[in-house]
């Protein structure tokens, strides 16, 4: 009995050892499961939004003719980095390296799409079409558009150089009910949200990546005149640029652009076009087949604390100048007013004044709340189109045909001639030139009038005009290529 109460109670003791362990795995194991289970349904939530957004994501291939005996020598891996496919025709064999290359389009770069409305309509950087000759979209279900083979496949509607989005109608007009992506309110996604972007990097189509969305409402980039960029680490390379990036619901919060990279690769820094920013010009885009955007015509600067503490002004955006016979000259605001609020939205710097004022149309009656003399007020101004023919035909009269050629309108003071316009696309456009610019010289000739430049544009030779400009107190030349000779004009 001594031998069997004593085994009883080294018994007791070991399993009273033993239970805090089990105990403790029983917790470990009931911990690894929820983490288990949590990380399934975050798994479950990425293949769903992935299961949502593929069919309704394009892979877009850029056809051109000539270019690819352009690009003959670059080497293999520089290739796959522009995403120009395959190898050059003489290394491909099949042709006599010295049989003349046959003039027909050839794919030289490839883009992603998104496909926005159920009939056909899709929207993608204009980047990914710029120089085109022919088009071909490839849907996720393998059906391929091809304007090679007809025409009214695949038709730009419009493009935007200014935002560097195009809006591009696949089928002729016949689809229905294809599948789209929901646009989410950029303004509301949070820095630190899920951020997961879909294209065709490296001819890898249908590559999906995972990240945080880094930063909103990024500008001042340099990229484009109208800058409202997501910033985020999901990895984007080339092949990505007019690919979705997606909240963890799967809606479009913003179309992939470009990276910044000093490899060339993803170091975590993509930006993409913020949704609204899309929806604005899209709808512009499909309706009229350009973006009208209004103008008010101000100058602004940004308020620094010295400014703040002069004006006696907590924010706002100090108005430099309100130019001349323009709308909000015309509705009476003037130089040192403070610009507070654009409708019902509070504006603190020049972004936000600009965006503020594109959500209206030209001819809208705009609302503005600013501050004179330390005195709140309200002005009304209606907007007229930004750019335009009208533009350049206010400033030169009669006598506009060879500055359309060029695209810019001049306004002549007693400062000399300073360029009050550049029209979006034109050759002064590409070619550099900013509003407000002062033209010293045009071909290398001193010009004090408009007459002046008139002339020196019609004696142009080789169709390229040399403009030596002051561009705020820096001297530059700015060559102009014209996209055909000049002709007409005055003396």
């Amino acid at each position: 009995m001594k031998i069997a109460s004593w085994k009883l109670r080294w018994g007791l003791v070991a399993l009273l050892c033993i239970l805090p362990g089990l105990r403790a795995g029983t917790k470990e194991a009931a911990k690894a499961a929820e983490a288990l289970a949590l990380a399934t349904t975050l798994e479950n939530a990425f293949t769903a939004v992935v299961d949502k957004a593929k069919p309704a994501v394009v892979v877009i291939s850029n056809k051109q003719v000539g270019a690819q005996m352009q690009m003959q020598n670059i080497p293999p891996e520089l290739r796959r980095f522009f995403g120009i496919p395959g190898q050059p025709p003489s290394q491909r064999g099949g042709r006599n390296p010295g049989q003349r290359e046959e003039q027909r389009p050839r794919v030289v770069g490839k883009g992603s799409g998104i496909i926005i409305r159920e009939n056909g309509y899709v929207v993608t950087n204009y980047h990914v079409i710029k120089d085109n000759v022919d088009l071909e979209v490839r849907l996720a279900d393998g059906r391929i558009f091809d304007s090679e083979r007809d025409k009214k496949e695949v038709e730009v509607v419009g493009v935007d150089k200014e935002t560097d989005l195009a809006v591009l109608r696949i089928g002729g007009g016949k689809l229905n009910n294809l599948p789209t992506l929901p646009f989410a309110d950029s303004d509301k996604i949070r820095v630190g949200d899920w951020a997961i972007a879909i294209g065709a990097p490296f001819d890898l189509d249908y590559s999906v990546t995972i990240g945080h969305v880094s930063q909103k409402g990024r500008h001042d980039v340099g990229m484009t005149t109208f800058e409202n960029y997501i910033q985020t680490d999901a990895s984007i390379n080339p092949g990505n640029s007019g690919g979705p990036l997606l909240n963890i619901r799967g809606d479009l919060i913003g179309l992939n652009e470009f990276i910044v990279s000093r490899s060339g690769g993803s170091v975590g820094l993509g930006f993409a076009i913020a949704s609204n920013l899309i929806q604005q010009v899209c709808d512009d885009l499909i309706e009229h087949g350009e973006v009208l955007r209004p103008f008010l015509g101000i100058q602004m600067d940004m308020l620094t604390d010295a400014l703040k503490k002069s004006f006696g002004v907590q924010w706002g955006v100090l108005v430099s100048e309100a130019l001349p016979g323009e709308p909000a000259e015309k509705a009476g605001i003037r130089a040192g007013d403070i610009i507070v609020d654009i409708g019902d939205k509070e504006v603190r710097t020049p972004h936000d004044l600009l965006f503020a004022v594109l959500a209206y149309a030209p001819g809208d009656k705009i609302r503005i709340g600013l501050i004179r003399n330390g005195k709140k007020m309200t002005v009304d101004v209606v907007a007229r189109r930004r750019g335009g023919k009208d533009y350049i035909s206010r400033s030169v009269g009669g006598r506009q045909g060879l500055l359309d050629k060029v695209g810019i309108a001049i306004d002549q003071t007693e400062d000399g001639l300073f360029v009050s316009a550049v029209v979006s696309g034109s050759p002064a456009d590409r070619a550099g030139m900013q509003r407000d610019d002062r033209i010293i010289e045009v071909n290398r000739k001193p010009v004090k009038n408009v007459d002046d430049v008139l002339k020196a544009i019609r004696h142009s030779k080789d169709n390229v005009l040399v403009f030596y400009v002051d561009r705020r107190g820096l001297k530059r030349y700015i060559g102009v290529e014209l996209d055909d000779a000049p002709d007409g004009g005055g003396k």
